[in-house]
């Protein structure tokens, strides 16, 4: 079973890949179009299923037991996934959340959770890959956990910077937001989450964490429906380096902008 629904999902990622590639792989980035974002994220989705799929990553998710007599009966652990439970609701569902401009986006929560449930299960099942891989060095199981981090520390603010933030997420950062969410969400993510899973091998409860954020984060950031009118402005800002960089959304006079309601001093539009 779990063979056929790697496959399908395998099948899946290739047609969309065919159909995005085929139709719009020369479409003018000029603004946010919302239906060509569903397609590269599920082309990003496939392709973490995938590959979760072929380290054994998946198998594990769904043998593995959610939680062991002795683990429940250890104070320590209980405690441990409290701590990691309460700072990822309250780090995405909180802070992340309250440190992004949503611009003129209308609430669709139902379609932004589908969203963040396949980006959180999918980056979850892509970070599980990554350790199970880091597991198969040499490496003692405190060396794979440093390795890993380094791996997801270098690819996590490239893969956003370079492409996520610019072709699938609508703009929904400032330069000074991209630096508050990396300290105090992504990095203390990683930093927590990988001993919990060294400590413990909880595979599924790792990856609901990361479902839990990216829900949070999609439902803050008002992930549009694919079907929804493609943005009239352009937000994103991107440097002129050779390889482009998102900057984050740029506003005139950060007291008095209404999409950043976070600086001291502000006296835009409120939220809706």
């Amino acid at each position: 079973m779990l063979d056929i629904f790697a496959g399908l999902v395998a099948l899946i990622g290739i047609t969309i890949t065919v159909i995005f590639n085929t139709r719009y792989k020369n479409h003018p980035w000029d603004i946010y179009y919302p239906k060509l974002a569903w397609m590269r994220g599920g082309m990003y989705f496939c392709f973490c299923y995938t590959l979760s799929y072929l380290t054994g990553a998946m198998e594990l998710i769904l043998t593995s037991p959610i939680v062991t007599a002795e683990q429940w009966n250890n104070p320590n652990w209980r405690i441990y996934t409290a701590c990691c439970l309460t700072f990822i609701i309250g780090a995405y569902s909180i802070l992340w959340c309250y440190f992004t401009p949503v611009f003129e986006r209308k609430h669709n929560r139902l379609i932004s959770a589908v969203f963040g449930f396949l980006w959180g299960s999918s980056s979850g099942q892509l970070f599980l890959s990554i350790w199970l891989l880091a597991n198969m060095t040499p490496l003692p199981i405190w060396g794979a956990g440093i390795l890993t981090f380094l791996i997801l520390g270098a690819y996590q603010p490239n893969w956003h910077n370079v492409y996520w933030d610019h072709y699938i997420a609508p703009e929904h950062d400032t330069p000074l937001t991209q630096k508050i969410k990396a300290s105090c969400c992504h990095i203390p993510n990683l930093l927590i989450l990988l001993p919990y899973l060294a400590f413990y091998d909880n595979y599924l409860f790792f990856v609901l964490a990361q479902v839990i954020a990216c829900v949070s984060a999609s439902i803050g950031m008002r992930f549009p429906a694919p079907w929804a009118e493609p943005s009239q402005l352009n937000y994103a800002v991107r440097t002129d380096a050779k390889i482009p960089r998102c900057t984050g959304y740029i506003p005139s006079d950060p007291k008095t902008d209404p999409y950043t309601p976070f600086y001291p001093g502000w006296k835009g539009q409120k939220r809706a």
